[in-house]
């Protein structure tokens, strides 16, 4: 039996490659990402949009992280916690500068808190929270957590609440929504149905 082609550069099979819809955007503040392993090759994973189209951006896997490789003085963790603060006040008080680093952990919520966990330095970090408009989009996954978010719109709501643009980040959401409706039309309709409709959001529309 033949191995599945996959692509080298988004590491999705090429018949999901998303590379060709990839609009390279220019943010100011520095993104790191740090992932799982068990989210590396994953079809619905949403970290690779983010490292490809961003101009400032590293996406490291692993489950220990060294120190040395990020300005302490000057990161933030993006992790949404009593501690956390919101960008607005940082920005209010001078915290936030045009230097300033961001920190995204990429997994499910139980692996991104054990990432924190085994990682000291990220738990001395300042903890930024996003401003959320909508609910995630992520139909193909489910979060135990009202405002939990695929990699992918943290980064949009991240980076926009940053720069003050809503709509220069969006071709972020645009390749996530067009990754989402690939994966969905090859799916068996009644395995899509019993999955992952929300059975009350079905009964609204």
């Amino acid at each position: 039996m033949s191995k599945r082609a996959f692509c080298n550069q988004c590491n999705k099979a090429l018949s999901a490659c998303i590379c060709g819809s990839i609009c390279p955007l220019d943010n100011q503040h520095f993104l790191h990402i740090l992932q799982d392993p068990s989210e590396q090759n994953k079809a619905i994973g949403t970290a690779r949009i983010l490292d490809l189209s961003l101009s400032k951006v590293t996406l490291t896997v692993g489950h220990f992280f060294d120190a040395a490789g990020f300005d302490l003085n000057n990161t933030f963790l993006v992790f949404p916690d009593e501690q956390a603060s919101s960008i607005s006040e940082l920005k209010q008080t001078q915290q936030i500068n045009k230097d300033s680093q961001f920190i995204l952990l990429d997994g499910s919520w139980k692996k991104a808190y054990k990432l924190l966990m085994t990682n000291p330095f990220l738990q001395r970090l300042p903890k930024v929270m996003i401003n959320i408009e909508n609910k995630s989009n992520y139909r193909l996954r489910k979060s135990p957590r009202e405002d939990g978010l695929s990699t992918v719109e943290a980064g949009y709501y991240l980076l926009s609440e940053l720069s003050n643009d809503t709509d220069k980040y969006i071709p972020l959401l645009a390749v996530f929504n067009k990754m989402i409706d690939f994966q969905i039309s090859n799916m068996p309709a009644e395995i899509y149905q019993k999955h992952y409709l929300d059975p009350i959001k079905e009964n609204k529309s």
